[in-house]
């Protein structure tokens, strides 16, 4: 399939990138590629114009910085797995990014594109072609959603693989516009809206990730299901964050919700069937791909069992 035809643009600042993402509404940000190219190719996002930041210095980078580990949001998933402080400090965050798709993905692929890629469901991530047998779907411009047949939402699925490992260690991102910058919990940026996931401003880029130095003192896990593990998106991934000392837990879940889901409440002294209940009643799944949303809640509990397991 052919991409569409579109207006190119490499900016040199990222003041530049974002004046020209607040004048130009159908502007996108091109980082890696690997899910806005392919979705382009199935016309289901047109941007007029690309704006590519690759080229945009210091935003490639993984340093240690006052106690906090800092990553740039360019940075290729493929670096993310095997750099050094990661993987001694964040095994759970080089877990996911090893996780997601193909040698080639990780390699094109970028831990901010990651965790800012659309929304997935089965009525929307088709071509053209099999799309036209029927009305849009509400993300797709129309205005049902065929999942649960209701008009003016969506229930698609947020799969990004990267988030749960950096929500279970209280990561924030630090978002640049033409105006300054600002520094807030990643949590706080996903919106729970299907068709617009993120929660960000009008020219607001996305440029770095920050662990807290007290979250590297625990540990960190990244697991998933999924049907082709070495190239597709989770049907369920997991992340979870324990500290022994302190009896802290956190866990995380991506492909089971509209945004990611963090679990309220969970303690390492609670049982691990009350856990796995807990856990399993954290989202709210449906059937919005091939796998049952009975089936994912009972991923989820397995998942989390299989994750508690290694802690001992």
């Amino acid at each position: 399939m052919r991409l569409p035809k579109f207006e190119y643009i490499e900016p040199t600042g990222l003041k530049e990138a974002s004046s020209i993402l607040i004048k130009e509404g159908g502007a996108r940000i091109l980082a890696g590629g690997t899910d806005m190219l392919v979705n382009m190719k199935h016309r289901v996002d047109l941007p007029s114009l690309i704006v590519n930041i690759k080229k945009i210095p210091g935003l490639d980078s993984i340093r240690k910085e006052n106690g906090t580990l800092k990553i740039g949001a360019l940075t290729p998933l493929k670096q993310v797995s095997v750099n050094p402080d990661v993987l001694k400090f964040a095994p759970g965050l080089a877990q996911a990014a090893s996780s997601v798709g193909s040698y080639h993905h990780q390699t094109m692929g970028t831990i901010g594109g990651n965790i800012c890629q659309q929304n997935r469901c089965k009525y929307f991530n088709q071509s053209k072609w099999w799309r036209s047998s029927r009305e849009l779907c509400f993300k797709a411009g129309g205005e049902t959603c065929y999942v649960v047949n209701k008009k003016d939402i969506c229930y698609s699925s947020y799969c990004g693989d990267m988030a749960p490992a950096l929500l279970t260690m209280n990561a924030k991102v630090k978002l640049v516009d033409a105006q300054g910058a600002r520094e807030v919990l990643l949590e706080s940026i996903f919106s729970g809206d299907g068709k617009n996931p993120l929660n960000l401003k009008k020219g607001e880029i996305l440029t770095e990730f920050v662990l807290p130095e007290d979250s590297m003192k625990g540990i960190s896990i990244y697991r998933k299901t999924a049907n082709r593990e070495s190239i597709d998106f989770p049907i369920v991934g997991a992340a979870l964050w324990a500290s022994k000392e302190s009896g802290s837990l956190r866990i995380a879940f991506t492909a089971v919700d509209r945004k990611p889901v963090v679990v309220q409440g969970a303690l390492l002294t609670n049982k691990v069937e009350d856990i796995m209940e807990l856990a399993s009643k954290s989202a709210r799944p449906v059937n919005n791909s091939v796998y049952s949303a009975s089936y994912k809640k009972k991923m989820m509990g397995m998942l989390v069992k299989s994750m508690l397991g290694e802690l001992n």
